[in-house]
């Protein structure tokens, strides 16, 4: 028995490493092989650029994405693989074939935990090919590098072109992020010279001035110094934000109206359909004055006229530029009352969203049912009735409004999925690995379906190993360890499902077999063992130093079954 003990030690050791990593070990990816010690460097995203061509943006990121990473080493730069970005659009309802706008490319990037990306517009001419690229950071605002236009007979010259500027322009980011850490931390002396050294590094660097410009602000330097800085950044980038959003109030406070009002168009015009840089220039104005002169004008003007559905419209535009969510949202709700036509499918989006931005969620999901009502139909408001309910914990209204979502459409994106997720919080795991097989079946992303199964089964595995011990509850993580296992195969899963054949071993050799010689138990903990040495170097790689321990620990236990055998087997 004390070779028994000495081996639950090990499982129990084995157990808490286990879940001290694996969060960060269930997405790693490999761009190259790294050498034992080292981590990947921060993650880069190279999506699918822009083209007026069809195809030509797809496949001129491709190139660069895969030129970037036989350049980079791993332990440099990791560049995030096509798969993870593709699975990521699917998952978020976006087309794998066409380009992002901005907004919607940071988003992304922020969601695969980019630090830095690229974007680029790449043409078509006489010579062959030409791109203009830009290497951005996500954190930051104005953190947007122009590259030098690229050229080439072919696109894979393109390719090595960006990949090469990149480069060169990774030189500034050291001290720049220096600058912008010490600008935080108001160590200004500091961060001029971390200015001095990135643009030493990187002549033209955005980034530097970027943090030179912030640094200013801070200081509530003169609208001449904002002005001299924000232009020097504009002749490099003319529609950095950052510079024409703090260069428009030194234009203001320094008179200059012309250029004043020429800014905040340019900044609109940078990117016409963002709502949020629409938001951002009204407060501009804001700051200016004119939407206190426009709030009380379209206030009196609805006053004096009441039921005017184009005034109330205007007053509802003009309360949501300027985020007053719940005033936007009464006004919407007169105004539904006043123009029943205009109540249409994106009227409800935005009324929701009002009451969600007012963290008013019962009126939302009130909104997002008399939406539905009216347009029952509409797998979108569904979606979003199903999603409102879901997070208020209505669990059966919830699996009403999906349902009918795959009523209409059998394979509407992602609504097995949130089918799955309610069943899992019901912890009803038998149905939750229905819906998900529902959702692969239906082309949802077979490597979330499976992620979720085994978050369940990693869940179960926990509560089995570190609390209960017993069989049964064991044999239902298997279960769902074995169907992550089935639904998108991962080492992860392997190992897990050893770990749980080993700890089910032990427990029916010690509750079972061993006190009452029972040799029936003992033959099935056998079983179990006999599973484990085949899952457990299966998922050896992705934790070889848990499966070390694991494999040592079974040779000891597989010896002392052997020994109990012929001690109560006859």
């Amino acid at each position: 028995m004390k070779a028994w003990q000495r081996f639950a030690r090990t499982v129990s050791s084995v157990t808490a490493i286990f879940f001290v990593g694996a969060t960060g070990m269930l997405g790693a990816q490999q761009q190259a092989p790294l050498q034992r010690g080292q981590t990947p460097g921060p993650r880069f995203l190279v999506p699918i650029l822009r083209s007026a061509e069809a195809g030509l943006g797809k496949e001129a990121g491709e190139m660069v994405r895969e030129r970037m990473g036989d350049q980079f080493m791993l332990r440099t730069l990791w560049i995030i693989p096509k798969s993870d970005i593709e699975n990521t659009l699917v998952a978020s309802g976006y087309s794998q074939t066409e380009a992002l706008n901005a907004n919607d490319l940071k988003a992304l990037a922020q969601l695969l935990r980019a630090e830095e990306y690229m974007d680029a517009t790449v043409t078509k001419v006489a010579s062959g090919y030409q791109a203009d690229a830009y290497h951005l950071l996500v954190r930051g605002d104005g953190m947007v590098q122009p590259l030098p236009r690229l050229t080439g007979e072919k696109l894979n010259d393109i390719a090595k072109a960006a990949a090469s500027e990149i480069e060169k322009s990774r030189k500034q980011l050291a001290g720049s992020a220096s600058c912008m850490l010490n600008w935080r931390q108001n160590k200004f002396d500091e961060a001029a010279k971390d200015i001095e050294r990135s643009l030493k590094d990187y002549p033209n660097s955005v980034f530097a001035r970027v943090c030179a410009l912030e640094i200013a602000n801070t200081k509530k330097a003169s609208p001449d110094s904002i002005i001299k800085l924000s232009e020097d950044i504009l002749k490099i980038h003319p529609q950095n934000r950052r510079a024409l959003t703090l260069v428009a109030d030194a234009y203001n406070a320094a008179k200059m109206e012309d250029k004043y009002i020429t800014t905040l168009t340019t900044l609109l015009a940078a990117d016409p359909t963002n709502t949020r840089l629409q938001e951002t220039v009204v407060n501009a104005l804001g700051a200016a004055g004119k939407p206190e002169i426009a709030k009380p004008i379209i206030d009196e003007a609805v006053k004096q006229n009441p039921g005017d559905p184009s005034l109330i419209r205007l007053q509802w535009t003009v309360y949501r530029a300027m985020k007053d969510w719940r005033g936007a949202a009464q006004i919407g709700e007169e105004l539904v009352k006043t123009d029943t036509a205009f109540a249409d499918t994106t009227f409800w989006q935005r009324q929701i969203a009002a009451y969600v931005a007012d963290s008013n969620t019962a009126k939302a999901f009130e909104s997002a049912s008399r939406a539905v009502a009216k347009f029952p139909q509409n797998t979108e408001l569904l979606m979003t009735q199903g999603q409102l309910a879901r997070q208020a914990g209505q669990g059966p209204v919830a699996l009403e409004a999906f349902n009918k979502v795959i009523a209409i459409d059998p394979k509407h994106p992602g609504v097995n999925l949130q089918i799955a997720q309610i069943y899992s919080e019901q912890d009803k795991t038998e149905e939750m690995l229905s819906a998900l097989r529902a959702a692969v079946a239906a082309g949802d992303d077979a490597k979330i379906a499976g992620g979720m199964a085994l978050t369940k089964g990693n869940a179960l595995f926990k509560a089995f190993s570190q609390g209960s011990k017993s069989q049964a509850d064991g044999d239902a993580a298997l279960r769902v360890l074995a169907a992550a296992d089935s639904i998108s195969p991962s080492e992860t899963a392997k190992f897990l499902m050893g770990a749980t054949e080993v700890t089910i071993s032990q427990t029916i050799l010690t509750q079972d077999a061993a006190p009452n010689k029972n040799c029936d138990a003992l033959k099935k903990a056998q079983v179990y063992l006999g599973n484990a040495q085949i899952h457990v170097p299966a998922g050896g790689r992705a934790f070889p130093d848990q499966a070390k321990q694991l494999m040592d620990g079974l040779g000891q236990l597989n010896a002392y079954a052997e020994q109990l055998g012929k001690a109560i087997c006859k």
